[in-house]
């Protein structure tokens, strides 16, 4: 089932998560577009990683003008194909993965493989990682259901173009974002994950104050 809202004449499908759904989710991202999805934390906003027309227009949705993003990928393998990890990052990324565990792989970006089965299926069906900036207006809270995500952005100007309904999720913590600087592990963001004391033998860790 799709249902159309309206609004200055732009449309935001809300489809559910079954194939008809999950098809014109990614018919939207292989062309370019802005989807809202389900994470494994709360609802995410955003379409492949490397558009800079898909940036752009996701900075414009929330209004806001920081260009730093996580994005999800679909496995270890397909983060592999775009990013180089350190041996540490390897180390934690097969530790913790899938789950809310995010590592700054560049001066932008941070990546993970998120513990939720739908937001995989989208990377993996869209052939790349996806931006997964929280699904609201900058400054605003993060949401926690598709209808949420709608009255977030309906009577704004810019809008994703299709919402993905995957239920009301669970508020939890947001994702652990980490850092590997010389060897150190440095806990950019406490989140949900902690960092198992093993990884301190060979990659001490530290927490930004």
């Amino acid at each position: 089932m799709v249902l159309m809202f309206l609004c200055f004449n732009v449309f935001m499908q809300l489809v559910k998560p079954d194939k008809p759904g999950i098809r014109a989710a990614v018919k939207v991202l292989r062309r370019g577009g802005v989807v809202a999805f389900p994470t494994d934390t709360a609802y995410g906003l955003g379409g492949v990683f490397d558009s800079l027309a898909v940036i752009r227009r996701v900075l414009r949705i929330k209004n806001r003008r920081d260009r730093k993003f996580t994005v999800v990928a679909a496995d270890l393998a397909q983060v592999q194909k775009f990013f180089k990890l350190k041996p540490a990052e390897l180390k934690l990324a097969r530790q913790y993965w899938p789950g809310p565990l995010s590592l700054v792989v560049s001066p932008r970006l941070s990546v993970r493989v998120p513990g939720n089965k739908l937001t995989r299926d989208l990377a993996k069906l869209a052939g790349k990682p996806l931006i997964a900036t929280s699904a609201n207006r900058h400054g605003r809270p993060e949401i926690y259901s598709a209808a949420g995500v709608r009255r977030e952005f309906a009577g704004q100007p810019d809008q994703p173009e299709l919402i993905l309904d995957g239920g009301r999720l669970k508020q939890v913590k947001p994702s652990t974002v980490v850092k590997v600087v010389r060897g150190r592990i440095v806990v950019l963001r406490a989140g949900t994950i902690k960092i198992d004391l093993r990884f301190s033998n060979k990659c001490p860790i530290s927490k930004l104050q």
